[in-house]
């Protein structure tokens, strides 16, 4: 939970200095941070040393940097990689990197969801069903597709914190409550 709250800050902090260079900049510096989170996301020895106490400031720092010249990091990035070194945050940069993406997606309209159903859509469906969610939200989506077979058949749409639940298993059970409180 505290994780949360700071990483939120520290996306927040970098994503207002970057909102006044324009939303070409934003996604240039998302795009850097996001494979420095990646990278200390599969790589668990380097989470490891930038958790180290034992390891200084200034080499977590190196270290960070040298991974930013390789994502193609600009200079801010690279300030504030120095910060979070600094201040022993560098473990959270996928946390910092995650709450960077939300806020980057809002800046440009776009919202992100999960459907699920029951059996795989072909392209076709998928499309269908994306441009009426879109329409029904007033948002632009941006979909990830998973089955389960469990729905029975339907959908289900998650977006955000809010479900629509179109399933056929929600039917079956809105339909036993009704039977059992014989309505």
């Amino acid at each position: 939970m505290i994780g949360n709250v700071v990483s939120r800050r520290y996306a927040s902090a970098l994503f207002a200095l970057g909102r006044d260079a324009g939303l070409e900049e934003l996604e240039r510096c998302g795009n850097s941070l996001r494979a420095l989170g990646e990278a200390v996301e599969k790589t668990p020895k380097l989470a490891e040393a930038f958790s180290n106490p034992a390891l200084s400031a200034e080499e977590k720092k190196k270290v960070a940097l040298a991974l930013l010249d390789v994502a193609g990091g600009g200079a801010m990035e690279r300030r504030f990689c120095a910060l979070l070194a600094d201040k022993g945050r560098l473990a959270l940069l996928p946390a910092i990197a995650a709450d960077y993406d939300v806020m980057l997606d809002g800046a440009r309209g776009v919202s992100r969801g999960v459907v699920t159903t029951a059996i795989e859509l072909d392209a076709e469906r998928r499309d269908a069903i994306r441009q009426k969610l879109e329409l029904q939200t007033e948002r632009r989506l941006e979909l990830e597709y998973v089955i389960d077979p469990a729905i029975i058949g339907g959908i289900v749409f998650r977006v955000g914190d809010m479900v629509y639940d179109a399933s056929l298993r929600a039917q079956l059970d809105n339909l036993r409550e009704v039977i059992k409180r014989g309505e």
